[in-house]
C-alpha cells in the first residue's frame, strides 16, 4: 500500500470524489481538520496537496515522505528550501484546471458588465427596475479586454473573449512578443490597463507580482472599467480595489482570491459596492476536481513504481 496524506479542503463533497478516484493501492489518510497529527507525517511517503501551506516543521516531521503532489500549477506556500534540503521533490499539475477557471472569469465578467446580482436581488426584492445602472452597464462585442498574465489560463480566457467579438490586449513579463492566433496584441502594462474595459488577472504570486495593481495602476483604468481578480489575492491590493469600487471609479469588480481565506465577515473588500464576491471557487467544477485529483493519484503510482524501479536495480 502506498500511504499518502490529503492536505487540503475538508469538504464532504470533495472528499467523496477524492475517494473515488484514489486507487486500491493508496491508503489515504484525511485529517478530520484538515490539520495533520506528528503520526500522520511520519507515516507519510506521500502528500497530495490542495492548497495548505506546508512549512519547514511539517517536512521535517515527515522523515519518509517523498513526493509533494500539488494539486494545482502554483507552489506558493509550500516551503521549498525545506523540501530541497529534505530531499523531498515537489511536483505540480499545470494546465489541468485552465478550462474551468477561464469559463469561471468569463462568468463573472459578464455578470459584472451586466449587473446580474444586483437585478437579481432587486427582484426578489420586489423592484422592476430593468435600467438599473444603465450607464454602466456593456456590451463584451467590440470590447477591449486586457489579459495580464499569459499562461495556460490566460491563453484560454483571450480565446474565449476572442469568440465573443472582443479585442484582446495581454500583458506577461515572460511572454512579451507576437500577437496571438486571433488577433491578441502584447501591451505594456500601462498601455493595456488604460485601453480595457475589462481587465483579468492570471498570474502566480511572486516577488515581482505581488502589488502589481496598486491604486496608480487602477486609476489608469477607464472610468466605469471591471476587474476580475482570479489568480492570487497578492498581485491586486484589496484595499486599493475597494476604494476604486468606493470612489465608483470601477464599475464592477469580481473577487475569488482573498488575503485571508476563509475570509472574515468583516473584511471592508467584501463589502465594497458593486464587488462580486466568490470563495475561491474558480477550478471548482465536479469534473475538474475529479480530472486533477485522477492525475495527483497517477503520477504519485508513477513516483511510488519509478522508485521501487530504481531501487530494484
Amino acid at each position: 500500500m502506498i500511504d499518502v496524506l490529503w492536505l487540503g479542503e475538508t469538504d464532504e463533497q470533495v472528499i467523496e470524489v477524492m475517494r473515488r478516484q484514489a486507487p486500491p493501492e493508496v491508503r489515504l489518510t484525511i485529517p478530520p481538520d484538515g490539520v495533520p497529527t506528528t503520526e500522520d507525517l511520519r507515516r507519510s511517503r506521500y502528500i497530495v496537496n490542495g492548497g495548505r501551506r506546508i512549512d519547514a516543521r511539517m517536512i521535517e516531521a515527515a522523515p519518509h515522505l517523498r513526493l509533494i503532489q500539488r494539486l494545482g500549477a502554483g507552489l506558493d506556500g509550500i516551503d521549498l528550501e525545506a523540501t530541497e534540503r529534505a530531499g523531498v521533490e515537489v511536483a505540480n499539475l499545470p494546465a489541468r484546471n485552465s478550462v474551468a477557471v477561464a469559463e469561471m472569469t468569463l462568468t463573472l465578467a459578464m455578470a459584472c458588465a451586466r449587473d446580474l446580482v444586483r437585478l437579481d436581488s432587486s427582484m426578489k426584492e420586489g423592484r422592476w427596475r430593468p435600467n438599473d445602472r444603465l450607464s454602466s452597464t456593456f456590451e463584451l462585442q467590440g470590447s477591449t479586454w486586457g489579459v495580464i498574465g499569459l499562461g495556460n489560463i490566460g491563453r484560454a480566457v483571450a480565446s474565449r473573449a476572442a469568440a465573443l467579438g472582443m479585442e484582446i490586449l495581454y500583458y506577461d513579463a515572460v511572454r512579451p512578443g507576437p500577437d496571438l492566433e486571433g488577433g491578441a496584441a502584447f501591451a505594456p502594462l500601462e498601455e493595456l490597463l488604460a485601453q480595457s474595459r475589462i481587465v483579468s488577472v492570471h498570474l502566480p504570486l511572486t516577488a515581482g507580482t505581488t502589488g502589481l495593481l496598486g491604486a496608480s495602476q487602477l486609476a489608469m483604468m477607464p472610468e466605469r472599467s471591471v476587474l476580475i481578480s482570479i489568480s492570487r489575492a497578492g498581485v491586486v491590493e484589496g484595499e486599493a480595489l475597494r476604494q476604486a469600487l468606493e470612489s465608483g471609479h470601477l464599475a464592477a469588480a469580481a473577487v475569488d482570491v482573498w488575503d485571508r481565506e476563509p475570509v472574515p465577515t468583516d473584511d471592508p473588500l467584501l463589502h465594497a459596492p458593486h464587488l462580486i464576491a466568490t470563495p475561491h471557487s474558480g477550478a471548482q467544477t465536479h469534473d475538474t476536481v475529479a480530472r486533477v485529483f485522477a492525475d495527483a493519484f497517477a503520477a504519485v503510482l508513477e513516483h511510488a513504481r519509478t522508485r521501487h524501479s530504481a531501487s530494484a536495480g
